[in-house]
């Protein structure tokens, strides 16, 4: 069972595993979201006393399957900043993807309903998991869009995707939330040295958006670009290499 106490693994020590995390929202611990180590530990505030806390630093008892816990602690900064999601975006997060022009680039289907339930699994799942990385692009510390990166067969590939917000489209914002994630990646993950992404035929301002931050409109069979989703193989692919 989970630890508690002077027993709790301390917030360095490594991240919990899937059966360790799993034991830990069975018994209602508090866990937080640690974004430098990529994954959940148990949440000790002794521990974090002389420490600012990250941007993306969450905190709160977390039920399996259901929401994410939790107040956010990060500055409000009035210029745009990139962190994780976390439960109080749940309105806003509702707001913006119900948008159904917002569907007409993407390439997943629109949801059947956008309900909170539907709307924290999107969340959990897009904080969740090792299969990839998933930013929101907050302004004035609302959140405006989302950039994720899925990592590829090999260590040194991952395919980008994003969207924005209505409201927020044709303000240079986009552009600036890509670029800030291409950045990071650079830092945080070296390795990763070609990242593809594809838009749909005619999202012109999309591809204009990608060549600016650096990527190149590619040949999708060259990078084995395959069709998934609603690209049935008539999408754009564009690559990105350092």
């Amino acid at each position: 069972m989970a630890r508690h106490g002077n027993d709790l693994r301390k917030r360095f020590d490594g991240v919990l595993d899937a059966r360790e995390l799993e034991e830990a929202r069975v018994v209602g611990a508090d866990l937080a979201y640690c974004p430098l180590q990529q994954g959940w530990v148990h949440y000790v505030p002794e521990e974090d006393e002389d420490l600012a806390a990250p941007l993306s630093w969450q905190v709160g008892a977390i039920p399996l399957h259901k929401q994410i816990g939790g107040t956010p602690v990060y500055h409000k900064d009035p210029a745009l900043t990139l962190r994780v999601w976390v439960e109080d975006d749940l309105a806003v997060y509702r707001a913006l993807m119900s948008d159904p022009g917002l569907w007409t680039w993407m390439l997943e289907d629109r949801p059947a309903a956008l309900n909170d339930d539907t709307a924290r699994a999107l969340i959990a799942l897009s904080t969740e998991g090792g299969h990839h990385k998933v930013r929101v692009a907050t302004l004035g510390g609302q959140p405006i869009g989302q950039v994720r990166l899925e990592y590829g067969v090999t260590p040194d590939t991952g395919e980008l995707s994003y969207w924005i917000g209505a409201a927020h489209r044709g303000k240079g914002l986009g552009r600036q939330m890509v670029q800030r994630f291409l950045d990071r990646l650079a830092l945080r993950k070296p390795q990763i040295t070609r990242i593809t992404a594809r838009v749909h035929p005619e999202n012109r301002a999309s591809a204009r958006l990608l060549l600016s931050c650096g990527f190149k409109a590619c040949d999708r069979a060259a990078l084995d670009l395959a069709p998934r989703g609603r690209d049935r193989g008539d999408w754009q692919g564009f690559v990105f290499t350092r």
